[in-house]
Formats: structure tokens, sequence, C-alpha cells
């Protein structure tokens, strides 16, 4: 298991959440939680499984936020400065929208039960997503 916090610069405006766990499993299926989604789905990555990701394919199940249907995501991660971006492509629309921000590594992901919910989550990996606000703000400064 591999797990990453992620802190949005630019965001997608129905969904205008600055944070997300994004939780990758064994066997290509993953999660990913803000205060205002639950989705789940599947992936493909360019790397090794539960390598450090650059460059990953996410298909999600269906969603209502996607009008039932499913979406696909890709995301670019830069090892070097933490920086990512996400490419979503949603049913019927030939434009894809892109978002992108920073991400930092999850310590000790196989303790993750996605279940437990995003509140919980967050406050248990604090230190992760405090790395990621800071990687932000260094690019922005």
């Amino acid at each position: 298991m591999y797990a990453q916090a992620l802190r949005y610069t630019a965001m997608f405006h129905a969904k205008p959440f600055a944070e997300a766990l994004l939780v990758y499993r064994e066997g290509g299926t993953y999660t990913i939680l803000s205060p205002g989604e639950d989705h789940h789905g599947c992936y493909v990555s360019a790397t090794l499984p539960l390598d450090p990701p650059r460059r990953v394919q996410f298909t999600s199940l269906p969603s209502t936020d996607w009008s039932d249907d499913v979406a696909t995501h890709v995301l670019g991660f830069a090892p070097d400065t933490g920086g990512f971006t996400q490419e979503l492509h949603l049913p019927g629309e030939p434009v894809p929208r892109v978002q992108h921000g920073f991400a930092a590594p999850v310590a000790e992901p196989r303790s993750i039960d996605t279940d437990r919910g995003w509140a919980t989550l967050r406050a248990e990996h604090a230190a992760a997503f405090d790395r990621a606000r800071s990687l932000a703000g260094a690019a922005a400064g």
C-alpha cells in the first residue's frame, strides 16, 4: 500500500477541496478521500506497483459526481519538486479539466483504513498534509 497527501493549488470548480488523501492498494485499486468526496476505482501506474508514482491513470467507479458514470484522471508527479498535475476526463466532454498541486507521501500507509473517513484520516496524517502545504507555499513564495 502507498498513500499521498495532496494539496491542490488549482482545482475543479465543482469540487473545490484543497486537500485529499489518495490511497493506492496492491492489485491496482484506489480510494481518494476529501471533505466532499469518497471515490474508488482502479489505477495503472507507469512505475512498479507501490513505487513512488510518476504517471498514473485512474478510472473511477460510477459516481453521482459524474452523473452516475465513470471518470478518468491522469496524474503526473514531479519527484524533484513534489508537484503534480491532474487531468480530469469526464464522459461526453472532449476537453479535459486540468488541476495541479503538491503531494507528500504518507508514513505508515498500511495502517490506513479508508472506512474510518476523511476527518479521522486527515487528523492521523496531519504531518503529510503539512509537508504538502509547505511545498505549495514554497512554490508560491
